[in-house]
């Protein structure tokens, strides 16, 4: 009998001894990231005592994996919110707002128009419009500045990740090989160690896992690219982008083999990868891009109305600002490196441009489409084909069918293109930055009309004569418009005027038509009505040939003249308190003269305030939203972590209660060791 209470008191002694070791062990392991729970276990014995113990694990794989997608949501959301506020603290800064500078250069505008000979307030003009490009110059800037951080924190995210693949790696062979031993069994702080390394490369790049059944598992990025299968390792490594060397981009390499590589598909990224890449791809490009349409479409509009008046030194007005072209970027594939193509936004079209990107994609050595793209992807259909022009200095543009208002020149640089060749046009995006300002005199802002014109006190009656509108000076040729300069005899521009065949005059006769002149009398064309005389003409094909709104002057009679009552035209070379064009440049305030970014470009305009106060409404509604994510990804994490705490997570007080429970039960089982004890000497005793 002293025999059998031996054996179950030291049975029961060993047995309760490891259950106070493993509740010890729970205790220490209280704030250790990824410690499951354990519990000693016996297996039941037929005869006495306890049988063998097993210490295993209290875990639940179902809500484990839930943790780790909404790790993945978190590190996501979280990265996606934390560059978002940067850039909408970014153009919040009133110290940076482009619509500041808007307003401050019209509002100059509007004071030289009060005093359109004074040199002051052009001055100020000039000044705040220099300002204006030094807010774009330097809002563009810090907007790229973020990319160099995305990829400054791309880098750093992969480096990170690798160290995490490589050490799941390494223990993931241990316990493969553990398992594979005599007691076929990884201990359980080991499957913990690989399960925290799991989570935390979870919040770095998103991962899935397969379980397999010798305790191994295999890991795979959220796009199906293996990381840790078959025994080989995959690790992640930054590269120049294609085309763009600017922008880093990724690939997968097998760390046995370097060479074998592929690129890495950005697709679904998760975690703080994902973030980073949603980012830059949503919020970064989206605004570069926008702030380079608007650089574009504010320059050419001034532009183009500048050199509609006249400055106040007698010049027909010339170019505000700079609008630069920029090299499309070609592809690594392409048979040649050596192959330009310069592209820009055409004259006259900046209301045509946009924030999107083209690929330029050849078809053949001569010709090519062009398709347009938001944020990687194709945008509508392509158009095209287009077929370059022989020589390399000539730009095709909108009158060869190009859209968006596109301008592109191509250079073989002695070679040729090659089918299947493609190039990354983007004419928008370093604008911004690269916009500069041309005016340094007060004298170059060309606020008066170039055409004046004049009621004879000779008329009869109360006819008069009103310009209407200056819609085009250009004087390529004399069909171009009626404007003219004359060229002194070392070919240096002259002095400015009209065309001999302009019309110069108009005489109401006995017909009630209105007759047009130009200035040796000779009769151009009758209009009907003293409404829109010039397009009058036009429409009766006064001008064959030319230019679809020549004379590039609009005019019009109200009131009743009598027959014989001429008015006059002529070119206005003393306009100095003249404000006709001041009024014009001052309306574009006001004026549709940029393009939502949508495929149609009809009836889909919005003034320079309203671009911009969309482009702050987007970065900031995506900055909210960022932030809704990333709270809403907080709850769904802290509540799938609750789930895994309540079956793996150590309870103080559950340990405190087993603690007490088993250290009794252990002083029961050395108390039967002690009767055990009694008996067998007692039996002793009394055989002696």
């Amino acid at each position: 009998m002293s025999s059998e209470l031996l054996k179950l008191g030291t049975s029961a002694l060993l047995g309760n001894q490891s259950h106070l070791q493993t509740v010890s062990n729970n205790i220490a392991n209280l704030n250790t990231p990824g410690y499951s729970r354990q519990r000693t276990e016996f297996t039941s014995f037929v005869e006495w005592g306890l049988g063998r113990s097993e210490t295993v694990r209290l875990f639940d794989q179902y809500a484990n994996e839930q943790y780790r997608r909404d790790t993945a949501s978190n590190g996501r959301a979280e990265t996606y919110r934390d560059n978002t506020e940067i850039l909408d603290n970014l153009f919040s800064d009133d110290q940076t707002s482009i619509a500041r500078g808007l307003d401050d250069v019209f509002g100059r505008i509007n004071e030289a128009n009060d005093e359109p000979s004074s040199l002051t307030p052009r001055q100020l003009v000039i000044s705040d419009s220099q300002a204006l490009v030094a807010r774009m110059q330097s809002l563009s800037e810090r907007v790229l500045e973020q990319e160099d951080v995305v990829n400054e924190e791309i880098e750093f995210t992969v480096s990170e990740a690798n160290s995490l693949i490589n050490s799941i790696y390494d223990l993931n062979e241990k316990i493969v090989s553990v398992s594979a031993g005599e007691n076929n069994d990884a201990g359980p702080h080991m499957i913990d160690e690989r399960n925290e390394l799991i989570r935390r490369l979870t919040h770095t790049m998103g991962v899935n896992t397969i379980e397999k059944d010798n305790n191994g598992i295999e890991l795979v990025a959220p796009n199906g690219q293996p990381l840790v299968i078959d025994g080989n390792a995959f690790n992640l490594r930054t590269k120049l982008g294609d085309p763009d060397p600017q922008r880093v981009e990724m690939e997968l390499f097998a760390v046995n083999n370097p060479n074998n590589n592929s690129a890495f598909d950005e697709t679904n990224a998760g975690g703080k990868l994902g973030g980073l890449l949603d980012y830059r791809e949503d919020v970064l490009d989206e605004s570069i891009n926008s702030l380079g349409q608007m650089a574009i479409a504010f320059s050419d509009a001034m532009n183009q109305q500048n050199k509609k008046g006249v400055d106040l030194e007698g010049n027909i007005g010339s170019d505000m600002f700079s609008i630069p072209s920029t090299e499309a970027l070609g592809y690594d594939g392409n048979a040649s490196s050596f192959h330009d193509v310069e592209v820009r936004i055409e004259e006259g079209y900046g209301s045509q441009a946009t924030n999107f990107e083209y690929e330029i994609s050849f078809t053949s050595a001569t010709e090519y489409t062009v398709q347009s793209l938001k944020k990687g992807e194709a945008y509508g259909d392509p158009s095209g084909p287009f077929t370059i022009p022989a020589a390399t200095t000539d730009f095709q543009g909108a009158s060869d069918g190009l859209p968006d208002g596109l301008e592109l020149r191509f250079d073989p640089d002695g070679g040729s293109f090659t089918s299947g060749d493609k190039f990354l046009a983007r004419p928008s995006r370093l604008s911004g930055l690269d916009i500069t300002m041309n005016f340094d005199r007060p004298e170059q802002l060309a606020l008066a009309a170039p055409i004046s014109v004049e009621n004879p006190i000779e008329n009869i009656g109360s006819g008069k004569i009103e310009l209407e509108d200056i819609t085009n000076t250009d004087m390529t040729s004399t069909t171009s418009s009626a404007f003219t300069n004359d060229l002194n005899a070392d070919g240096v521009t002259g002095d400015y005027g009209l065309n001999s065949d302009a019309p110069v005059k108009v005489v109401y006769t006995a017909a009630g038509e209105y007759e047009v002149q130009d200035s040796a009398g000779n009769a151009l064309g009758t209009a009907a009505s003293g409404t829109n005389i010039m397009e009058q003409l036009r429409d009766n094909a006064a001008w064959p040939g030319a230019a679809d709104d020549y004379p590039g002057y609009e005019i019009s009679v109200t009131g009743q003249p009598e027959p014989g009552d001429e008015f006059n035209l002529n070119f206005n070379n003393d306009g100095f308190d003249d404000n006709f064009n001041g009024l014009k440049l001052a309306d574009l305030q006001s004026s549709n003269t940029m393009r939502r970014n949508i495929l149609s470009s009809t009836g889909n305009s919005l003034t320079f305030a309203e671009s911009y106060s969309n482009l702050i409404g987007f970065i900031g509604d995506t900055a909210n939203r960022a932030n809704i994510s990333y709270e809403s990804s907080e709850t769904l994490l802290s509540q799938s972590k609750s789930r895994v705490d309540d079956m793996s997570g150590v309870n103080l007080d559950e340990e405190a209660a087993d603690l007490v429970r088993y250290e009794q039960a252990y002083s029961a089982a050395a108390r039967v060791i002690t009767v055990a004890q009694t008996t067998f000497d007692a039996i002793l005793a009394a055989v002696r």
